[in-house]
């Protein structure tokens, strides 16, 4: 079996006004053990057409067509994990690349550095700070951590919050190989992201790590996927939200139903004892809310991010708001 060192996956979908930007930004890495595989889904424009472009003067670079009758971000990355199973290659690293980021010129040799001062063994994933910067490339926010609150808290935290994002993760061959299996057609991939789906992984089976500088520019702009999260979490700015209640319920709705599918899966798998303990805390939070939930919050040390925002959540969990929208989602799946 064939063994190389990093592969970087990406999605690409109508993404031909960024994407030239993006493929430069990792052709220009410091470190050049890498291949590229990108999973076009259908794309409209000239998308296809400057992927062959580079693929005709950069030979690590492949491309291969989602022909499948399930489209949509999340169905297309979950897809490409599978177009790597099935291949006769093992790499040492794994990456996610959106179609319209910046990398930092050294990115990949700072991830693989910062994953050899910390790693131990077994299943690791790292990811790392990141710019915010516009449709114009301009910079944003210096810092998502200095704004969100990423860094990584603790394994519960995991289940229970969203703060990893695929696009700056980097992790190894012991995680990727043990990523319970997802079909390509399963009804979960409406609403299952990737890279909270691995995160929960390596948090429950091995280790997640933050590295705490910035390794690229995340842009955000009208007609991407997580644009529509505005990056601003004052405590006036949380008060307003908490008077739209049913959205923040809704919300957490989605949040935790991703979880429990996740577990689902990983209990199909060979548990130590003491993470069936884990999941089964998480499973217990979500199912009783209230003032069980507020309890393990802070038992748990369970961090949403910055205080404000933990302080949002925690409100949420303590009114149990969030059970009549899993339940709502429950009845759509039957």
């Amino acid at each position: 079996m064939q063994t190389s060192k990093i592969l970087i996956m990406m999605a690409t979908y109508n993404g031909e006004k960024y994407l030239r930007e993006q493929l430069d930004s990792i052709i220009n890495q410091t470190i050049t053990d890498w291949e590229l595989i990108i999973r076009d889904d259908n794309s409209l424009d000239q998308t296809v057409d400057i992927v062959k472009e580079y693929i005709a003067r950069d030979r690590r670079i492949q491309l291969i067509q989602n022909d499948s009758d399930f489209h949509g971000a999340y169905y297309n990355f979950f897809g490409l994990i599978n177009v790597v199973r099935a291949q006769e290659k093992v790499y040492d690293f794994y990456m996610f690349a959106d179609q319209d980021d910046i990398w930092d010129r050294d990115k990949l040799e700072l991830l693989q550095n910062f994953y050899h001062e910390v790693h131990t063994q077994g299943p690791t994933m790292i990811y790392a700070d990141m710019r915010i910067i516009d449709g114009k490339g301009e910079e944003t926010s210096p810092s998502m951590n200095h704004l969100m609150g990423i860094s990584y808290t603790n394994p519960i935290t995991a289940y229970m919050a969203h703060k990893v994002y695929g696009c700056n993760t980097f992790f190894n061959y012991d995680l990727f190989s043990i990523l319970p299996k997802i079909a390509n057609d399963a009804a979960e991939l409406v609403f299952l992201s990737h890279d909270n789906f691995i995160t929960k992984v390596a948090a429950l089976k091995g280790n997640v790590y933050f590295y705490p500088e910035t390794v690229m520019g995340y842009r955000r702009y009208g007609s991407n996927v997580t644009s529509k999260h505005e990056y601003n979490f004052k405590m006036s700015r949380i008060l307003k939200r908490l008077s739209k209640v049913n959205d923040l319920a809704k919300d957490h709705a989605l949040t935790y139903k991703q979880s429990i599918v996740t577990i689902c899966l990983l209990r199909k798998q060979a548990l130590t004892e003491s993470e069936q303990a884990l999941l089964d805390k998480v499973e217990n939070i979500i199912q009783c809310g209230g003032l069980y939930a507020v309890r393990m919050v802070l038992s748990e040390e369970i961090r949403w991010g910055k205080s404000a925002k933990t302080i949002s959540r925690t409100v949420i969990l303590f009114s149990k708001l969030y059970k009549k929208y899993l339940r709502d989602d429950e009845k759509e799946d039957k």
